[in-house]
């Protein structure tokens, strides 16, 4: 369906304006990492005093007890994102603010150990953006139950997020909520996107996690749209081939998504048997499905970083991040990951790739392949 079709359709379904020209002006972005949804990796000094087995923000709170847990995360919120951060990634030349959070956010029952108050700072995180002229996309970056296991889920261990019809419930009650929020006339120009859940993990129970994953993603997507018309909805592609998602273009039942693709180049086996050399030219690889992608669906690179394995100490991470923007823009865009690093790691921090002259975020970003 081409664009102006597609434009037409839209209009015929009473839809409203949209607040980006998604696949026309480029996403250039970055993700407020450990902010809202602790990652001890990344803001270590939030879990000091802890016993070494304290992970995640699940057993902070569970070790702290609410009282201490919510002092200590106020202090934290209070401090490691504020205005100015904003107003100096709308002047580097950002236009889009990824902010990951938890269901807890919206959603504590009796039992969980989560502390409330966080959805406080997504309503300052829409101001500011709203205040410096920047999109905001709100992430379910941790599920009821971890989508994936993994600490940034909020609670490392069982992957517990499909096996109960309550999670998926749950989870789509909470983006429920944040669409109707985000439909207020205040935000719907502000938050453009709605993305249903970050990083679901299939592997070890692959076609049973990948059909309930299509339920909650049809679930999830008709609770938005009951409040929504406006908002971009994005998919995670669940580390799997991207055309695995293309139904979500082809089903009319659906309009308006997008897909999300994390491309690092440090996670997992084979990474550290390539040269600096190798690594910086790899993203050439990426152009040709990130354009077939982006030709069935909005497509970005929802997360991505100057890192490559740490034994290479690589000294070229300039041309290397140049050869990334180049890469994910032959798609709809980019969020880098992160905003900021507490022990200054520059590889996986915008402030500190930006003040060593890694990043240009307006470009231009020319490929050498």
């Amino acid at each position: 369906m081409g664009k102006l079709l597609l434009a037409v359709v839209l209009v015929t379904l009473g839809t409203g304006a949209i607040a980006w020209p998604y696949g026309e002006v480029k996403v250039r972005g970055v993700n407020v990492g450990s902010w809202l949804l602790l990652e001890k990796w990344i803001t270590p000094n939030v879990f000091d005093g802890l016993p070494d087995w304290v992970n995640d923000e699940y057993q902070l709170c569970e070790y702290l007890g609410y009282d201490a847990a919510l002092q200590r995360l106020r202090s934290h919120w209070e401090t490691w994102v504020v205005e100015a951060d904003f107003a100096s990634w709308a002047a580097a030349g950002l236009n889009h603010v990824r902010l990951p959070i938890g269901y807890w956010a919206l959603d504590i029952k009796a039992g969980e150990p989560w502390v409330s108050g966080s959805w406080d700072y997504v309503i300052k995180a829409a101001e500011w953006c709203k205040k410096y002229n920047l999109q905001l996309m709100v992430d379910l970056h941790g599920a009821p139950g971890s989508q994936n296991g993994n600490d940034h889920s909020g609670h490392a261990g069982t992957i517990g997020f499909y096996y109960s019809d309550e999670n998926l419930q749950r989870a789509t009650n909470v983006l429920g909520r944040i669409a109707q929020w985000a439909n207020a006339t205040e935000w719907r120009q502000t938050v453009s996107i709605i993305q249903l859940l970050n990083e679901p993990v299939l592997w070890d129970d692959y076609n049973y996690r990948l059909q309930r994953l299509k339920d909650f993603y049809r679930m999830a997507y008709d609770e938005v749209r009951r409040y929504n018309d406006v908002a971009v909805v994005a998919v995670h592609d669940a580390f799997i081939d991207l055309n695995n998602w293309y139904y979500l273009r082809d089903d009319p039942h659906y309009f308006w998504v997008m897909l999300d693709t994390h491309l690092y180049q440090v996670f997992g086996d084979g990474w550290g048997d390539m040269t600096c050399g190798q690594h910086a030219n790899h993203p050439c690889s990426y152009h040709q499905r990130l354009a077939e992608a982006n030709q069935k669906l909005w497509t970005v690179v929802g997360e991505w970083s100057a890192a490559t394995p740490g034994q290479l100490n690589c000294q070229n991470q300039a041309f290397f991040t140049r050869q990334q923007l180049a890469a994910y823009e032959v798609a709809s865009g980019w969020f880098f990951w992160s905003h900021n690093h507490a022990q200054g790691w520059r590889e996986w921090s915008f402030k500190h790739s930006m003040e060593s002259g890694w990043i240009n975020p307006s470009g231009p970003n020319l490929p050498q392949c």
